[in-house]
């Protein structure tokens, strides 16, 4: 990532005569690129001494006015210097993603003042404060670099820090020059574009980053990264350190009790170390209590159940050969063992359970020689199960009648085959048809529906904020979920087909050439399980699309979204220890339904500070507001470490419940 940074050279001027070649040290950040060097001359030596005195006596003798705290609001404060930062924007999907409530100040177009921090008599604006960068720097005109704060608006920000003992991150830091060094001496820098750099935590890292694998290095790549060494022994205390001894993250405690947390790697929101270390981040600066939470989540959901889906050809390169596979029963136990075995392999794992959705038109006696009904109906309860509509027919035209049929039918076979881990009010689309059919939004709505799918390759689609879909126009009773597509085709069963219509579309000569060559089986297990990865490090609670001749056990043990769940799950277990979650279309329309009244709600909160403090809260529409790092009421669990806490208000509701200390 290229950023640029400065030092502001403080260096009185004390004579007439133009200095030698002092850097103001402006750095760009390549090794391709020389330091750059600017100068301050200012005309006569008189004048000099003048501004000089002036400067000093304003900016460094004369302190922003001390405040006595007595409440702070329950939001952070990130500064960015001109909002074009890959961190301002990784940041930003962090919080957006946790649900943290925050502010953003551009500083070079809104200048800070003493009414942005606190009302001036107690009431804090902010319980934490995150810096894209460490100084700030933008490019003011061309070749002229400098901080977005003046020395007075650094002392604003100091005092009110000090006064609210209120914690500050610099998420991009490079330690020299002004307005600090925050304890660290630079030594030289990385570039990881080219070569990976490793890191490990630290005792004091792993407590701060308490959800991360100790044992596995956090990986820096993509990213510009200075390499430094703290002042000291004790101070600031190191978080992450190459096998060099180079520190990449830390934390300085200054003499009047500020503390700062200086990460020293450039980050962006698809970077795996931006989304690793952003939570620690956000959890230590906010003093690990706040509006918000996170929960890792995996729904796999391969379509067309008890039904047959074209095949791929290697050879043809075609699935139109009249090739189907319909999987049997054989694969079925198959798929069960492979999933009893996966929940036993780790802690992280032991809730995963695919949701099947099924058509139950496949199960009516079309299919001679059918087992895999039979394997169905002796063990029903080893998946969660998800209406298809029954005979799979797309919703774009259909009517009324017939969609209830469809609906009315499927549930039917739920019944006959004795599903107990099925919702009557969810269902999938086929081709993720029918959102802009009346006809079927009302059958659907008449029949009970309330969750039904979009898909976020379609525009329009996506999530409109993280977690979150939409309510359909037709019906405003049924929520509409995204979910995403895979490069795990619907017409694959084998590694060889997969891997076929993989380089037919994107190796060298193919329709969307990408890759430099025709990638292996495992290469394509590896990209395709960073993408699940992704979400997974997102805190995303979109499910994910795949087909059921996906689940074949094409050498009579494994599948190939088997093999993909195992590639992203040995990823994700070398770098988290936090339990996965798979809820049901059904519980994921609750959790959706429920962030997006969260959002509308208006919610907010303050820590009253006293004897005893306390937290009020208060909300302008109904919400079940979730708080991390508070034990409160009935409605809680304890997720990686922490509790969570869910607190109801109805509309214009108030409460005030205990806080932790501060």
């Amino acid at each position: 990532m290229k950023l640029q940074h400065f030092y502001l050279y403080r260096a009185l001027v004390t004579s007439g005569v133009k200095p030698p070649l002092v850097p103001n040290g402006l750095i760009r950040e390549g090794p391709e690129k020389r330091l750059q060097r600017q100068f301050f001359y200012w005309g006569s030596r008189t004048l000099k001494l003048i501004l000089a005195a002036i400067f000093f006596t304003i900016f460094w003798l004369a302190p922003a006015a001390a405040e006595t705290p007595r409440s702070i609001n329950m939001k952070l404060l990130v500064v960015s210097a001109d909002g074009n930062e890959p961190v301002f924007s990784g940041i930003k999907s962090i919080l957006n993603q946790i649900g943290v409530p925050y502010d953003t100040l551009v500083a070079s177009k809104t200048p800070l003042t003493a009414q942005t921090l606190s009302d001036g008599l107690g009431a804090g604006r902010y319980q934490g404060v995150l810096l894209t960068t460490g100084n700030l720097a933008y490019e003011a005109s061309p070749n002229n670099w400098q901080s977005a704060f003046t020395q007075a608006q650094w002392q604003m920000l100091w005092q009110y820090e000090a006064d609210f003992r209120v914690r500050q991150a610099t998420l991009y830091t490079y330690p020299a020059g002004a307005p600090d060094n925050y304890g660290l001496t630079p030594i030289s820098a990385a570039d990881t574009n080219y070569t990976p750099l490793k890191a490990s935590l630290t005792t004091a890292g792993q407590q701060l980053f308490g959800y991360l694998n100790p044992a596995s290095p956090v990986s820096i790549t993509g990213a510009w990264t200075y390499l430094v060494k703290p002042i000291s022994s004790s101070n600031p205390v190191s978080l992450l350190n190459t096998a060099d001894g180079y520190s990449l993250a830390s934390i300085y405690t200054y003499p009047d009790g500020r503390q700062n947390l200086a990460i020293t790697t450039d980050g962006n929101p698809e970077l795996t170390h931006t989304l690793l270390l952003g939570y620690g981040v956000v959890n230590w600066v906010s003093k690990g209590f706040f509006l918000g939470e996170r929960k890792v989540y995996l729904n796999a959901q391969p379509d067309d159940i008890m039904i047959a889906d074209d095949i791929w050809d290697p050879l043809r390169l075609s699935d139109q050969t009249g090739s189907e596979y319909r999987i049997t029963g054989n694969d079925y136990n198959r798929l069960i063992t492979w999933q009893n075995a996966v929940r036993a392999s780790n802690t992280n794992a032991a809730q995963i359970e695919l949701e099947m959705p099924y058509n139950g038109v496949g199960a009516s006696g079309i299919y001679p020689n059918d087992t895999l009904t039979a394997a169905i109906r002796s063990k029903p309860s080893q998946f969660k199960w998800l209406s298809h509509t029954y005979e799979h027919e797309l919703l774009t035209d259909i009517s009324y009648a017939n969609a209830l049929a469809q609906l009315s039918k499927n549930h039917t076979v739920a019944q006959q085959l004795g599903f107990t881990k099925y919702q009557k009010d969810s269902m999938i689309q086929p081709e993720i048809s029918g959102l802009n059919n009346p006809e079927f939004l009302r059958a659907a709505k008449d029949f009970g529906i309330r969750y039904i799918l979009s898909d976020t390759s379609q525009p329009g689609w996506k999530n409109p904020s993280p977690n979150t879909g939409f309510y359909s126009l037709h019906q405003p009773s049924i929520l509409i979920i995204p979910r995403y597509p895979t490069n795990l085709y619907y017409n694959v069963s084998t590694p060889t087909e997969w891997l076929s219509e993989y380089n037919y579309f994107y190796a060298p000569g193919g329709l969307f050439p990408t890759w430099d060559h025709k990638l292996t089986y495992s290469e394509l297990l590896n990209k395709e399980s960073e993408i699940w990865l992704r979400y997974l490090l997102k805190f995303d609670l979109n499910s994910v699309m795949f087909h059921q001749t996906n689940l074949r056990a094409y050498d009579n043990k494994n599948s190939l979204l088997g093999d993909l769940i195992n590639a992203t799950l040995a990823k994700y277990n070398s770098m988290y220890k936090l339990p996965i979650r798979s809820p049901s279309q059904h519980d994921t329309g609750l959790l959706m339904a429920a962030r997006m009244a969260y959002n509308d709600s208006g919610v907010s909160g303050r820590i009253v500070l006293g004897i005893t403090n306390s937290i009020s809260l208060k909300t302008v529409k109904p919400v079940k507001a979730p708080l991390t790092g508070i034990n409160y009421g009935t409605v809680k669990e304890t997720y990686g470490g922490q509790t969570i806490s869910t607190i109801s208000l109805g509309a214009n509701g108030t409460l005030t419940i205990p806080a932790p200390a501060w």
